[in-house]
């Protein structure tokens, strides 16, 4: 607590002195003194330079952000108590976040700030009275982001994972050294009982796939851990008659799955080929891991969590006998059906009671999509 609280308290503190600041001059320059008419008071720029340069000596709090929230992470695993507080705080109905994302607050309003002050410099024209501190406010703050910009993919890597860690069963130590996040969303995985919906995580080092749990619990229930080393992914419509449909070759066995969709099947492939490329060039020369940005795509912005229509295909599937016709069940690893993964997918978020659904993996069951690291980034943008 004392970490914790040493280093937010004095963010805290700055920044209400800073909202104090910016509502002083919105008054002024929406009041009904001749301030804003003579226009003295109707500009920004002065009051965030001022500020942008009191930010700069709290640089090393933000930094110790990634000590804070490693720390919580661990203390919330060896107490009970400061687990159940966190539990509480999560289940009240005021948010619907993991509590460690609003530890990335500050560093993202950061990122914030930069991206306002951009857009002021563009608004402005070099002669408005408002471009120079506006310009030498957005210098201030692009020097503290870039100092703090490999601490942010850090810290928003972690809080991922720790988030998945909570999320799924049967599977230990996800926050290992060196582990990063790509992608999560629902494929549906060829079993012996036909098309169902799994929900896959890719890693820097591996791929997970999942079953929706129906217990209190809402949990995803780990089937299969696939490791990018030596992995091949293909297109495999043809093979098996089925639409957005790929094949997954990895050295423990081969499973089939498809998309909802040629868009999504595209980023999985991408992301996919990526992934497994760069576990390769790490294993050669350790200490290569996965960039955010590389497997983002001009097509998105921030999160595409629009519903998407399962195809009428994947829901006529009965029986599986339509996709033999070409090969031998021996080649592909087809799961056997537990009871409850027959009635996860009728599983609602009216069940839940102990643990709430507020994490990007629930939006992305019940929406029948992906999003990726990059998605996340944006978002936060």
């Amino acid at each position: 607590m004392t970490l914790l609280f040493s280093n937010i308290d004095p963010i805290y503190e700055f920044h209400r002195g800073f909202l104090k600041e910016l509502d002083q001059r919105l008054a002024l320059w929406e009041g009904r003194s001749n301030a804003h008419v003579k226009g003295d008071y109707q500009r920004i720029g002065d009051v965030m330079l001022k500020n942008m340069c009191v930010l700069k000596e709290f640089t090393s709090y933000l930094q110790k952000h990634d000590e804070v929230l490693t720390e919580l992470e661990k203390s919330s695993k060896r107490l009970k108590k400061l687990e159940t507080v966190y539990k509480e705080f999560e289940l009240q109905k005021v948010c619907y976040l993991p509590l460690n994302t609003f530890l990335l607050k500050p560093i993202q309003r950061l990122m914030h700030y930069k991206l306002i002050l951009e857009r002021l410099c563009k608004h402005y024209s070099p002669a408005h009275r408002d471009y120079e501190d506006c310009k030498e406010a957005l210098k201030e703050v692009a020097e503290i982001a870039s100092q703090l910009q490999s601490s942010l993919i850090r810290l928003e890597n972690f809080q991922k994972l720790t988030e998945l860690q909570r999320d799924l069963i049967g599977i230990e130590n996800l926050t290992a050294p060196g582990r990063e996040f790509i992608r999560e969303g629902c494929l549906y995985k060829l079993t012996k009982k036909g098309l169902q919906q799994r929900m896959f995580f890719l890693f820097s080092d591996m791929l997970l796939y999942t079953s929706k749990g129906v217990t209190a619990t809402n949990q995803f229930k780990v089937h299969g851990q696939l490791p990018l080393n030596g992995m091949i992914v293909e297109e495999s419509e043809n093979e098996w008659s089925v639409p957005h449909c790929f094949t997954i070759y990895s050295a423990q066995r081969t499973i089939v799955v498809a998309a909802s969709s040629k868009v999504e099947m595209g980023k999985w492939i991408e992301d996919l080929n990526i992934a497994i490329d760069l576990a390769k060039k790490s294993q050669e020369k350790s200490g290569i891991f996965l960039d955010p940005g590389l497997s983002d795509h001009s097509n998105r912005k921030g999160f595409p969590l629009t519903s998407s229509t399962p195809y009428p295909e994947l829901e006529r599937v009965v029986s599986p006998a339509m996709f033999f016709q070409s090969r031998s069940s021996d080649e592909v690893s087809l799961e056997q059906e537990s009871e409850d993964d027959m009635n996860s997918s009728r599983t609602s978020l009216d069940k839940q009671t102990h643990h709430r659904a507020n994490t990007t993996v629930h939006v992305c069951w019940h929406r029948n999509t992906s999003v990726s690291m990059s998605d996340h980034s944006l978002a936060v943008e």
